[in-house]
This record gives C-alpha cells, structure tokens and sequence, in this order.
C-alpha cells in the first residue's frame, strides 16, 4: 500500500510539472517533498497502529511426551503415525501378564487377611464369653463367700448361746450339790441327778455348737479360697479378652494397606493399555509389538499432538500494539495453504519478553549484553474451531490485527493480507535463518 501511495504521490507530481508545466521552484519543490512525506508518513504512523500486520506466525498446539507409567514390553500397538484419534482411544498395549500375577497375588492376600479379621473376631467373641462367664464365676463364688460368713455368725452366736446355756446348767448344778451337803433331806436325789444331767446336756451342746464354729469357719476359707480362685481366671479370662481385641485390631489394621496395595497393583495393570489423552494423532511413534517401555521422560514411546485446542502465536513490535485489545478481529494467511484466508480473534497480549528475565548467578550482568529486541506476542485464536483442528502444528505465515481504531486504514492491511494469501502459489515461504 506504502508503494501504491508512492506511486500516487510521483504521478502527481509528474502531473504538476510535465502535464501542467507548472514551473518548479525551490519553495515549490520543498513544499511537495513536505507534503509527501507527511501523507505518507501519516498515514503509515494510522496503519500501524490500528492494523499491525507481520510475518511472524506460528501455529502452536499442546503436546504431550508418551511415556509408560509401568514398564514392559509391548503386546500390541494400535495406533498409526499421524493419524487423527479421539480422547480414550486405545494407542498400544504393554504386556500385561506380570502386573495381572500382582493384582492375583495381592487379592489372594486380601481375602486371607479377610478371613483373619472374622477368625480373629470369632476368637474375641469367645474371650468375651469366658470373660463374662469368669464374672459369673466371681459373684457366685462371693455370694458363697458371704454365705459362708453368715454361717460362721450363726454358729459363733449357737456357740454362745450353748456356753451361756452351760454356765447356767453348772450354776445349778452347784447349788444342788450344796443344798445335798447341807441337807439332804432338803433335795432329792432325783432333782440332783437332774441338774447334773443338764449340766452334762449342756457341756455337750457347748461342744456341738464349737464344731459347727470349726466347720462353719473351714467353709468360709474354702469359700474364701474358691473366690480368690474366681478372681484369678476373670483376671486371665479379661486379659485373653484384651489380647484378642488387640489381635481384632492388627487384624483390621492390615486389611486397609493390603487394599491399598490392590489399587496400586490394579492402577499398575490398567495402566498397560495406553490411551490418547485428547483429540490428536501421535508423531515419532517408534513403537513395534516387542520394543521394550520403561518409564522414563527420555525413553518416550512418542509424541502427542493435542488438536483440540490450536492457537496461533504471533509475533510484533511493541510500538504497534497499543490499540489492541482481546477480542479485536484478526485475518491470518498460512504458509502451507495458499488462496485461504483465516479468521481469528485476539485472545491476550503476552506483556513479557524473554530479554527482561535474569537468572539467578554468581556472574554480575554483563551491560552490554542487556537489552531487547522490542517484540512481543500476541495469541490468537481462531474463529472456528472445526477449521482449526484440521490444521498443522508448527505452520509459518502472516497475521494483521484490526483494532477499534483508525478504521480507514484497515483497507491497507486488508489488501496486503489477500496480496500475501495468492503471493503463496509462487513465493517460498521459507524463512531466512537468523545470522
């Protein structure tokens, strides 16, 4: 456009001093040098600043590195290079067999540790009857105890009645004897053998009733004895309880890390079969059924492109980017497809260039070095994405973004980019390498 104004501008001029003979003079000659070079220095300052175009365009998806989670060999492959695959579907297959050995292995334990948990239950339901059933024990060996010691009572109390029943017997006894001696026409015979009757009567008492104290006392130490017995297995009884709660616990505790093992092992297995993880296709797929995988960043089994989100990374000078905002339109010619015009929309300027980062050293910035090459990035992206996904990573070629000002020069821009879309058929579009 800048050489159509050229053009415009020398046909004036020739106009003015060949057609019309108009005769030249030096303030004449400076007044239209001055005139051309501020309509046309003008209207380049307007141009670029509200229709930046550049060359610099790059077309740029999210790859991913396929490396293995688990290592292998591979079984089966599924995928081919550079053909287009949906997200979940199926890329290879490494061997599953030792990973499925695991997973057999590791169920086996969990269902023995299982049935070790229900055992071990079992075992402290058991504990806790005997435990209960020692408790019973307890309290009818102190209801014994208590028993026991009320007999006792009753044949010390038996006993003293006895003995109080003896003194008297004696005391009788006595004054019968001592009435005889004074006068025995004063008593019978009959009434003294009487009273010595009692008396004996009641010596034999006193010594029934001080057996049935021996016997009544022996029955309450064996009483004694037998609780003390009781206390000693409820006190076994209640520590097999709590052993077979502790053995309930170790029990349980081992099935929850053994279940976690199981969905490390099944995580393991599943992770055999390698899926695409978005839309796609795969590239530097190297992979044949036997190529050993470890899982390592550097033993990739290939490279995924990501289709489904595909913008374009252009590049301008940061003067020109004063105008533009997110949302401005944007008209982009690529490389590998001539005649085609594209139309995108401005997702964000980058407001940050590598020049201005500095890493962390012991070396002291070298001055003459610092400095940047005043660009900065802008990414795009396109208007239907159906078209975008259909094309091709890494393609080089030219953008111009219309802003919300300086709407007359748009022609500008507009016109270069279509010149540039049909310039494709003839032009190479490869770019000089940097000196």
């Amino acid at each position: 456009m800048i050489a159509f104004l050229v053009v415009v501008y020398t046909a004036v001029v020739l106009v003015l001093f060949k057609v019309l003979r108009i005769k030249p003079t030096a303030y004449l000659i400076a007044s239209i040098i001055l005139a051309g070079v501020l309509m046309i220095g003008g209207v380049v300052v307007v141009w670029t600043q509200s229709a930046p175009i550049t060359e610099k365009l790059v077309t740029s998806q999210y790859v991913v590195q396929l490396v293995p989670y688990v290592k292998g060999q591979v079984k089966t492959v599924h995928a081919q290079p550079n053909q287009p695959m949906k997200k979940g579907d199926v890329l290879l297959q490494i061997d599953p067999a030792p990973y499925q050995y695991t997973v057999n292995q590791v169920e086996a334990q969990l269902n023995a540790a299982k049935a070790n948990v229900k055992q071990t239950e079992a075992g402290l339901e058991a504990a806790n009857a005997n435990a209960q059933k020692a408790r019973d024990g307890v309290a009818q060996a102190q209801a014994a105890v208590d028993q026991a010691n009320a007999a006792v009572a009753n044949a010390q109390a038996t006993l003293a009645k006895a003995k109080a029943a003896d003194e008297l017997a004696k005391t009788q006894e006595q004054i019968a004897l001592n009435i005889q001696r004074q006068d025995a026409a004063a008593i019978s015979q009959l009434n003294v053998a009487k009273a010595r009757q009692e008396r004996q009567e009641a010596d034999a008492a006193v010594q029934q009733a001080e057996a049935g104290v021996t016997q009544a006392q022996a029955a309450a130490r064996q009483a004694v004895s037998g609780l003390a017995v009781s206390r000693s297995a409820l006190q076994q009884a209640e520590a097999a309880a709590q052993q077979a709660t502790f053995a309930v616990q170790v029990a349980q505790s081992n099935v929850p890390a053994i279940e976690a093992q199981l969905d490390d092992a099944r995580f393991n297995l599943a992770q055999c079969t390698m899926t695409a993880p978005t839309d796609g296709y795969v590239v530097n797929w190297m992979v044949q059924v036997g190529t050993m995988l470890v899982p390592m960043p550097l033993a990739a089994a290939g490279t995924f492109v990501n289709t489904s989100d595909i913008a374009v990374a252009a590049v301008f000078p940061q003067n020109w980017l004063a105008n533009v905002r997110p949302g401005d339109d944007v008209e982009m010619v690529l490389d590998p497809y001539p005649g085609r015009l594209f139309l995108g929309t401005v997702d964000y300027v980058i407001p940050a260039t590598g020049g201005g980062q500095f890493t962390t050293s012991g070396t002291i910035p070298n001055a003459a070095r610092v400095g940047s090459d005043g660009l900065y990035a802008v990414r795009i992206n396109f208007s239907d994405a159906a078209v975008a996904r259909t094309l091709s990573i890494g393609s080089g070629g030219s953008a111009v973004i219309y802003t919300k000002a300086g709407r007359p020069t748009h022609i500008i821009s507009k016109v270069a980019i279509r010149m540039k879309k049909w310039l494709l058929y003839v032009l190479p579009s490869v770019e000089k390498p940097p000196s």
